[in-house]
């Protein structure tokens, strides 16, 4: 650690100290810790005895029910423990003046905050952010006035952004600014401001880069407060040169002046620290354009470095990622393992690694530490050393980073936390897959190709039948979906508008509000808090056997720019292969959704789809999958092949995929199976939704009135038309329909939030994540509502995933614009096939085939039939055996029965 952080951590908790002892200054009659404890800790004996003497002390002042002195006296001694390098003794301590001024009487508010905030720090200390926050948080649950309530916020920011968990963090510091405002806290303010737009460098998105520029301008205020000093002003020059160092926005030297300026003042003031990191920052300009400059840097910061291990690793790390680009593999690999060394605890560089991953300060640097290890071997392997041995070994590292990853996201509270490091796994899982690919275990390589998709929504899943199993009681649940409503609301209300400062506090109030009534149901209900989010993917076995059952075969694909595998998963065959010329396949993969996203105009683009759907057929679905000529094919698809339709592909011209296979698509098999198993209560059949009349400018759906009254015709229905398809009448309605058919409009891309369109206000995606169905089917006859932001890592956040979310068994949506006559076609016959009995991909496909027997030419282009995707449970919803016959055979057979009997009783 350098000698300021020292002297930060020093000074920072002297501040602690003093105001623990001035609030000892009031406390009742007696102002200060006994003549006893002082006489203790100043005498000449070792520690050791001290800590024995003061435990004898505070022993006897129990015994003699001298409780006020008794407080005052524990309190001074965690902290006295903490000064002299006893940090697991002090929290033990600490704990204990906790409890006592928990049942105190009579109360004394200001010690018990202070003891709090003091435990909250030394949790902090431990690595123990978790059990600080949760400190913290009874803090600001106590809404004490004169509590210090900026630096509460402050600090459970800082625990976030310690964990990685940096969306989270980034609410608190906010938070936290605000405060500092209202309490004239200057140099706290500028402090968490800097910690704020370095918060957001870590997120690493534009918008967060954007963020993180534009917050620095409100240092513009604190000029006429404050005198800045040397120091803030290199943090300064030094936090924009890191937001400007992002390619995504800016030139390469763009950051250059700021990084300059900052290795100035870090040089006049001699901090090797800080002239290390700004040598590494100028390094990775250089390491696109000049190899060897860029070393040069990077050995610089490795001279400064040398008395800080965490600076000293990323240096290492640094030099390591220049042999990498010129392909020095051994070299890269030598200074990589340098740097996880220092990363391991001075007294013990010989940790084991999984002991490493539990321990380790900065998060980040070690997931891309591991990561880069094991893609070096990988690279390796497939370069000179054609050993299994280094393969295995590269196993070992990238599991590791896998399982650090785990840990960070079992702390994320943010949905946006969790998909930023659902986005850094994903890097490892492709690697994994490749490695199980050259060592030709396909049921390895299934583990991390599930965990690629949807753990998320696993985990949502998880959380819910959970609720079931542990007896959550309904008090409980309706108060978590209230405050999910309330959350939906205020989002939407800031999307609708400006972000004033006004509702930005009050979504952050609501989110506390919520973060606070589920931290109590850990100790309320601490087994369910421990299960919820303990998504268990369905083992290899149980695919084959459902493979086998259900006459089906899974597909399972992973991609990335670099490469592509797929996995086909049938009752005989489990082959893992890999997609060859992956960079031609993205570009084919964008030019057929092109041709297939309208109708052809010509027969040039005619002869251009049947080439690429050709092409992407053969590297897509090789022949060997289709070995046991299984009817069912389940996809489960990765990146931008989750807005393709397989149906279209053509093993030869005029031949489509679909007239072979009942085709259905699953976000992940895990999240599939365990779906179904999913308990559903509804109390009606079907529910029918077309506003047919819109506000906003929205073109009116006068076919949509036809569309609902003809299926709705098939079931015991209620149907909800024009000003009564408001919103708030479908949020009441979701719950209790086994069919929803939402025939309306609806928009999805990667820079709106999803919505569909209702009679008074849009519905948005926000909106159906705080909502619960029980619908066995969603129909989502509207364009664009398979289609949305794709989370690297997780999938497509659409509005067909919200309905999943939240209870669905399968939907039906779209992945383009659709046209209305052919979709109105196609969904009519697909519930007359489906109330026939068959299964919901097998009805879809006879729909769809109706379609094209009935129509030729420019009408027969897959834009008309194509679009419509049944995602989740393929199964039947209905016996294919007409109950009316059912109960005919019933009566006869009863008929039989009696007359039988009568004949032979008479005899």
């Amino acid at each position: 650690m350098s000698k300021i952080s020292i002297k930060l951590n020093k000074k920072y908790f002297l501040i602690v100290f003093l105001s623990l002892s001035i609030l000892l200054c009031n406390a009742q009659k007696l102002s200060t810790p006994s003549s006893l404890y002082y006489d203790i800790i100043n005498n000449d004996n070792g520690n050791e005895d001290k800590i024995l003497a003061i435990e004898q002390s505070l022993n006897k002042l129990f015994d003699n029910k001298d409780f006020l002195q008794y407080g005052i006296d524990l309190t001074a001694f965690s902290f006295w423990l903490y000064q002299n390098g006893y940090l697991n003794k002090a929290i033990s301590k600490s704990e204990k003046a906790v409890k006592f001024y928990e049942t105190y009487t009579p109360q004394d508010t200001n010690f018990y905050l202070k003891n709090l905030y003091l435990l909250g720090r030394l949790y902090a200390k431990d690595q123990n952010y978790s059990y600080s926050n949760h400190t913290y948080f009874k803090i600001i649950k106590e809404k004490h006035t004169k509590t210090t309530i900026g630096e509460v916020y402050q600090n459970i920011a800082k625990n976030y952004n310690a964990e990685g968990n940096y969306h989270t963090a980034t609410s608190y510091f906010q938070k936290a600014i605000k405060e500092f405002k209202k309490e004239n806290k200057y140099q706290k303010l500028f402090s968490t401001t800097i910690s704020l737009s370095q918060n957001y460098h870590k997120i690493l998105d534009d918008s967060s880069i954007k963020k993180g520029i534009e917050n620095l301008k409100n240092l513009d205020s604190l000029k006429n407060k404050i005198d800045f000093n040397e120091y803030q002003k290199y943090l300064i020059n030094e936090t924009l040169g890191n937001l400007h160092n992002y390619e995504n926005l800016f030139e390469p030297d763009t950051c250059l002046p700021y990084y300059n300026k900052a290795l100035s003042i870090a040089k006049e003031l001699e901090i090797n620290q800080s002239i290390s990191i700004i040598y590494n920052n100028i390094g990775h300009i250089y390491r696109e354009i000049d190899n060897e400059t860029a070393l040069n840097y990077f050995r610089e910061a490795l001279k400064y470095s040398k008395k800080n291990d965490i600076d000293n690793a990323r240096s290492l790390y640094s030099i390591g990622l220049t042999h990498l680009d010129q392909k020095n593999y051994s070299e890269a690999y030598n200074y990589f393992e340098s740097s996880l060394n220092k990363l391991k605890p001075k007294k013990n560089r010989h940790i084991p690694l999984e002991e490493l991953i539990i321990t380790i300060n900065d998060k980040n640097l070690g997931v891309a530490l591991l990561k880069d290890i094991g893609i070096t071997l990988i690279k390796k392997y497939s370069t000179s050393e054609k050993s299994k041995d280094v393969l295995e070994t590269a196993l070992v590292y990238l599991k590791q980073a896998d399982r650090l990853i785990d840990l960070i996201k079992v702390e994320s509270t943010h949905k946006e936390s969790k998909l930023f490091w659902r986005k850094k796994a994903s890097d490892l899982y492709i690697n994994l897959v490749k490695i199980y690919y050259l060592l030709d275990k396909p049921k390895s390589a299934y583990h991390y190709l599930e965990k690629n998709k949807a753990l998320l929504l696993l985990e949502d899943l998880t959380e819910e039948r959970s609720k079931t199993f542990f007896n959550i009681p309904d008090s409980i649940l309706k108060q978590e979906q209230k405050l999910k409503r309330k959350i939906a609301k205020t989002q939407n209300n800031l999307k609708a508008s400006k972000k004033d400062d006004y509702k930005l506090t009050s979504l952050f109030d609501i989110k506390e509000e919520y973060q606070l009534f589920m931290d109590s149901l850990e100790y309320k209900h601490p087994t369910y808090y421990r299960y919820k989010n303990n998504a268990k993917i369905l083992s290899f076995e149980k695919v084959i056997i459902e493979a086998k059952t259900k006459n089906t075969t899974f597909l399972h694909y992973i991609l990335n720019d670099e490469s592509g595998f797929g996995l086909a998963i049938s009752e005989n065959k489990q082959i893992l292969y890999e997609i060859d010329s992956i960079s031609l396949v993205h570009d084919q993969i964008n030019k057929y959704k092109k041709l297939i996203s309208k109708p052809f105009n010509s027969k040039k683009e005619k002869k251009e789809f049947a080439t690429i759907s050709k092409e992407l057929y053969f590297k897509l679905l090789p022949d060997t999958i289709f070995k046991d000529n299984n009817s069912n094919l389940i996809i489960v698809p990765d990146q931008n092949l989750q807005s393709l339709p397989f149906e279209t592909l053509m093993k030869k011209e005029g031949k489509y995929l679909i007239e072979d296979y009942h085709i259905s698509y699953a976000y992940s098999i895990s999240f599939l199976e365990q779906n179904k198993q999913l308990k559903r209560s509804y109390h009606k059949e079907f529910l029918g939704f077309a506003p047919i009349n819109y506000k906003n400018n929205l073109p009116t759906l006068t076919k949509s009135n036809k569309e609902i009254n003809r299926v709705a015709k098939k079931f015991d229905n209620d149907i909800l038309l024009e000003e009564n398809a408001s919103l708030q009448n479908l949020l009441n309605a979701l719950p209790n329909y086994k069919i929803i058919h939402l025939s309306t409009h609806a928009n999805a891309n990667d820079s709106i939030t999803p919505w569909i369109a209702t009679s008074t206000k849009n519905i948005t995606l926000n909106d159906i994540y705080s909502t619960k169905n029980n619908a066995e089917l969603v129909i989502l006859s509207a364009c664009n509502t398979s289609i949305g932001k794709l989370q690297k890592g997780e999938g497509v956040m659409s509005l067909a995933r919200g309905f999943f979310n939240t209870g669905a068994n399968s939907v039906v949506s779209t992945l383009w614009k659709a046209d209305d006559q052919s979709t109105q076609e196609i969904i009519t016959d697909f519930y007359t096939y489906l109330r026939n009995g068959i299964s919901k991909s097998e009805a879809l496909r006879q729909a769809k085939l109706t379609y094209l027997k009935k129509h030729s030419l420019s009408e027969a282009s897959p834009y008309y039939w194509s679009s419509l995707v049944l995602i989740g449970n393929p199964e039947p919803m209905y016996s294919s055996i007409n109950s009316w016959f059912v109960l005919i055979g019933i009566l006869i057979s009863s008929l039989f029965v009696f007359l039988l009997y009568k004949r032979i009783s008479k005899k």
